[in-house]
Formats: structure tokens, C-alpha cells, sequence
């Protein structure tokens, strides 16, 4: 009875371990992006995972002409939306600090309707 509950026990030990490993790599979510595409994401995901609040703040404005550069160069996909939210948060850091945070959820929008498939028809209605 002791070695099930020992078994037991450390299976849910490793199985909530893997699962926090998991949780702390953001690139799971995204299979396979183009280079150009990954480029981009290997810079915001650090940012975009970070504590929202002021350091978060002066990180994406300390990268944001990068993010800029890095979304014009995609070329493997529509990245045009991409582009001017980038080149919003870019505006944002050098006239209205307080609204950066709201312009890199803009980013990261623009990053996932890159990525992400469009729904199936049925769940558009």
C-alpha cells in the first residue's frame, strides 16, 4: 500500500513539474513559424510574458523600433496590421507612456491574427 501511494505521489510530482516546464516555454504554442514570422516572436514573447507594469513598459519601448524592423521584414505573410501596431507602440513610447502597455496588447493581437488560422466557417456566424 506504501509503494502505491509513493508511486501515486511521485507521478503527480513529475506530471505537475512537466507541466510547469511546459507552461514556462512560450514557444509550445507556435508550431512551425516561418523564419521571418519567428524572428519576430523570439523578440516579443520575452516582453510580452514579462510582469505587466513599468519595467514591462521599458522594455518594449527600448525594442519597439525593432519590433518595427522585424515586421516589415516579414514577407511570408500579411504582416501589414502587424506593421502600423508596431509602429503604434513605437508612437506611444515617445508621447504617451501610460498607454504603452494597451498598444502592446494591440501587438500581440496583430502577432496571433498572423499566426492563428481563421476560424471555421461555422464559428464565424
Amino acid at each position: 500500500m506504501a509503494k502505491q501511494l509513493t508511486r501515486m505521489f511521485l507521478a503527480v510530482l513529475t506530471a505537475l513539474w512537466v507541466t510547469g516546464a511546459v507552461a514556462e516555454d512560450h514557444a509550445h504554442m507556435h508550431h512551425a513559424l516561418p523564419q521571418d514570422v519567428d524572428a519576430f516572436h523570439s523578440l516579443l514573447a520575452p516582453i510580452w510574458h514579462a510582469r505587466p507594469g513599468k519595467e514591462r513598459s521599458r522594455n518594449a519601448c527600448a525594442k519597439a523600433a525593432e519590433m518595427e524592423k522585424l515586421a516589415q521584414g516579414i514577407r511570408s505573410a500579411d504582416a501589414a496590421p502587424l506593421v502600423a501596431a508596431t509602429a503604434t507602440l513605437k508612437s506611444r513610447c515617445k508621447g504617451k507612456p501610460a498607454d504603452v502597455d494597451a498598444a502592446l496588447f494591440d501587438v500581440h493581437e496583430a502577432f496571433h491574427r498572423l499566426i492563428d488560422p481563421k476560424p471555421p466557417v461555422s464559428m464565424r456566424e
